[in-house]
């Protein structure tokens, strides 16, 4: 069995969407952790949230290991839907400076584990310090770029160029952003995806993750310097998109320990976001449910 290490804050969540209010936990560690949770992995999850928000805990699943990190309050997202296209987001945050330092993890034991998930969501989560610290054990290390571009303007969310994203991914094995990041990352936006990618692999990560909502995804391996298109599943009801992008990362990283092959790693990545979809909040299915969906779809599981 996989050990997985995540980082990164949780979120007191409000979604919005066709008329209906839905208030919970999020961010990504919540997400994550229930994918690897449900596929049976061991993992620990170090987390920072508000000393008054200890309930917060209890939507775990008792098989995660917490390792909270008390601040003087937890981070607050407002996402909204405002039509029918779960594409189109509009965010604001209440966002406190909490950053996870070196010293916050210096006493968990990194060589306990097969991978490590980097999950900021703002710029102030994980400091580049700490990112060099967990990568001087060569463990795998999957970052969600997110957080480092989000960026507030009268408490809405915006994103804006990462300005030392080099000297970061220097120390990413695996990156992942959506389409939108994509087209902001490096502050080009006349780039295609394919240029973009490349680009970034450069810098250190061996495979790019761009995922792109009902059109799908795409994943850049360096090694073979190619890029896989890949489906967007069709989900009996679109419930809650929200988390869609941890869900896919944490299932990716998940295949990923069990075989190389970047593209039927993200089609089970993009299974699982499917599953995820049609419920509210984080991911309740199992293997056999991955499964039986890829039986039902394999018209669509077709290698380019």
């Amino acid at each position: 069995m996989a050990k997985f290490l995540i980082i990164g804050p949780i979120t007191r969540d409000v979604v919005l969407k066709d008329d209906s209010t839905c208030r919970g936990i999020g961010g990504p560690v919540y997400y994550q952790a229930n994918v690897l949770s449900a596929l049976k992995m061991d993992v620990t999850a170090v987390i920072t949230l508000g000393k008054d928000d200890i309930d917060l805990l209890e939507y775990f699943p008792p098989t995660v290991e917490l390792l909270p990190l008390w601040g003087e309050e937890t981070m607050q997202f407002e996402n909204i839907y405002p039509d029918e296209n779960l594409n189109h987001r509009v965010q604001k945050a209440c966002i406190p400076v909490s950053p996870i330092e070196v010293s916050h993890i210096s006493s968990v034991d990194l060589d306990d584990f097969d991978a490590v998930l980097v999950s900021p969501l703002s710029p102030y989560d994980i400091p580049f310090e700490t990112l060099q610290y967990i990568s001087q054990k060569r463990i795998p290390i999957y970052l969600g770029a997110q957080g480092y571009l989000r960026h507030l303007k009268d408490h809405k969310v915006i994103l804006e160029p990462w300005k030392d994203y080099e000297k970061f991914l220097k120390y990413v094995n695996f990156l992942f952003m959506d389409e939108v990041e994509a087209r902001v990352i490096m502050g080009d936006l006349d780039l295609s995806f394919e240029e973009i990618s490349r680009n970034l692999s450069h810098l250190g990560p061996e495979e790019i993750i761009i995922t792109r909502g009902d059109r799908g995804s795409r994943v850049y391996s360096q090694k073979k310097d190619t890029t896989y298109r890949l489906p967007a599943f069709p989900s009996k009801e679109k419930v809650d998109p929200t988390g869609l992008g941890d869900t896919y990362l944490a299932a990716y990283a998940f295949r990923r320990q069990e075989l190389a092959d970047p593209y039927e790693c993200g089609i089970f990545a993009s299974l699982v976001s499917s599953l995820k979809l049609e419920n509210k909040g984080a991911f309740q299915g199992d293997r056999q449910h991955i499964e039986n969906k890829r039986s039902k779809n394999v018209s669509l599981i077709n290698r380019s």
